[in-house]
């Protein structure tokens, strides 16, 4: 499902404008800039991924009709009309990998405990050392700019080897189907509503 019928889903169920609701659905999809692959979801489609929407966008967002809304609900919303209506953890995501990936992962140690607190929030949540690939990788640069900043991301650079996250999402194998299955009733709640 792409970010705009999700916008349209949270307006039907947050009300306001579907506009209200797009900054953070183009969020919880980005990862497919970076792997336009269903697989894309193992990186923010989770708590983990919920947790960076409140660091980014904060704990609410006050829609059209006034109405405060929790982000938590909002990004809470997408995962489960994308999964089948579950709302993963890294542990559900990552609970199946070949452990040749463990072997691509070196984790860092940066002297800025800001950014250091950053890189590792995927290992601290999870207690798995292959969800450090999330921060560990091209896209853990990305996402180091869009919550901390250039001069972080520029510094985290330093410190990664060049490791591409679509080279490394080869290891997650999706064997439940809520991994790749969106909620069809969700589809079908804005099937006669879509105007592009």
């Amino acid at each position: 499902m792409n970010y705009w019928k999700h916008s349209l889903l949270s307006k039907k169920k947050f009300q306001g404008d579907a506009n209200d609701y797009l900054q953070l659905h183009k969020f919880m999809d980005t990862s497919k800039l970076f792997y336009f692959n269903i697989k894309h979801r193992v990186l923010l489609h989770n708590t983990y991924g919920i947790d960076l929407c409140i660091q980014k966008f904060g704990e609410t967002l006050i829609n059209a009709e006034n109405k405060k809304v929790l982000i938590r609900d909002i990004a809470a919303e997408h995962c489960k009309e994308d999964l089948m209506g579950v709302v993963p953890t890294l542990n559900n995501w990552f609970k199946y990998i070949d452990e040749a990936l463990l072997d691509h992962i070196k984790p860092i140690n940066p002297a800025d405990s800001k950014l250091k607190e950053f890189v590792l929030r995927p290992l601290l949540m999870s207690g798995l050392k292959s969800t450090l690939m999330i921060t560990h990788s091209n896209f853990g640069i990305y996402l180091t700019k869009e919550l901390l900043g250039i001069d972080y991301a520029l510094e985290l650079v330093n410190y990664l080897p060049e490791t591409n996250i679509n080279e490394l999402l080869q290891y997650i194998k999706l064997k439940d189907r809520w991994q790749y299955t969106p909620d069809l009733e969700q589809l079908k709640n804005i099937e006669n509503e879509l105007d592009y």
